[in-house]
């Protein structure tokens, strides 16, 4: 169905928050916003219209998005985050003397504009060397020649959800897992795909092989959409969308994969970690490389996993962990 046909809930908006940091302070500016909007983030460099003037210092922009709801309450429980956000970036000049101030951009993000945003901008992209990603508005392209092999393809629409895949950290985790696949692919039939957004990793999966997946999300927006998504593309004798707790979830997996941030990947570990099978496996990404990447690789090594490799793209990071 589409977006504007959703009942559950009533219209939202956002507001999407983009700022420019120098790179010293980007890992502090990006922990305090991730905790307060309880998302996960986007860091890019910069637009051109964002950089400095005389390019002195490296930066990269941070954005999140706070969720306005329609009730007066709600419009101003989002202006005060946005106060305690604009009050935190004052005081960070303080820890960073060195650093110039942070350069704040806000604006509204309407729910009936979200998704011609996304067809003006989304548009086919092979995100692996086997699979390609390709929006539902958009014509089907030509055949692979005779005797090239053919790329998997999911054909999506990311609904009211993020993801695309456009983002370094779906690619990594896209790759971790086209690369298992294709060497214990007989070893993995049973998948769960934690906070599956719009749906891509757990069609991947899917694609690849997987007999069985379970996508979960939180989000009521997210779990539409990925069925939505999952439908589209036949899947869904193989995977099952769900908006349950993964708390919920009976242990039994064969490969776990979630992309999500680092936060909440560490407060997992225990429950990941007994989801999966003996000799099972574990994709984690949604987390920056460097610092966040070997605090997650501590954290799940306390819990027994083994640390099979690791991906790394611009600031992100994937891991790919293996349970004894």
């Amino acid at each position: 169905m589409p977006a504007s046909s959703i009942t559950h809930r009533s219209a939202k908006s956002w507001h999407k928050i983009s700022i420019l940091v120098d790179l010293r302070m980007s890992e502090a500016v990006a922990a305090y916003l991730a905790d307060l909007t309880g998302t996960g983030l986007e860091i890019t460099a910069p637009e051109k219209d964002w950089t400095n003037t005389d390019g002195s210092f490296p930066t990269e922009t941070i954005t999140a998005y706070i969720p306005i709801g329609p009730e007066e309450s709600d419009k101003k429980a989002a202006a005060k985050e946005i106060a305690q956000l604009r009050q935190f970036l004052a005081n960070v000049r303080h820890v960073f003397p060195d650093c110039p101030a942070p350069v704040f951009h806000t604006e509204i993000i309407l729910e009936e504009d979200w998704g011609e945003k996304w067809k003006r901008f989304f548009t086919s992209f092979q995100i692996t060397p086997t699979l390609t990603i390709k929006p539902s508005w958009e014509a089907a392209g030509a055949p692979e020649p005779d005797g090239k092999k053919k790329k998997a393809v999911i054909e999506m629409d990311p609904g009211l959800a993020f993801g695309t895949g456009h983002h370094a950290s779906t690619r990594l985790a896209l790759l971790l897992l086209e690369g298992l696949f294709q060497g214990k692919g007989k070893q993995l039939e049973t998948i769960l795909d934690v906070g599956t957004g719009s749906g891509i990793l757990a069609m991947a999966c899917g694609l690849f092989g997987a007999k069985e997946v379970l996508a979960l999300d939180n989000d009521p927006d997210a779990v539409e959409a990925a069925r939505q998504n999952i439908f589209r593309n036949r899947l869904e004798g193989r995977i099952t969308v769900s908006g349950r707790e993964v708390s919920s979830v009976k242990a039994g997996f064969d490969l776990a994969v979630a992309n999500i941030t680092h936060d909440i990947l560490a407060d997992l570990a225990k429950l990941l970690t007994g989801l999966i099978k003996p000799q099972g496996f574990l994709v984690l990404s949604g987390i920056l490389k460097g610092e966040q990447e070997h605090s997650i690789g501590e954290i799940y090594a306390n819990h027994g996993l083994a640390f099979i490799k690791s991906l790394a793209e611009d600031e992100w990071a994937a891991l790919l962990l293996q349970k004894p």
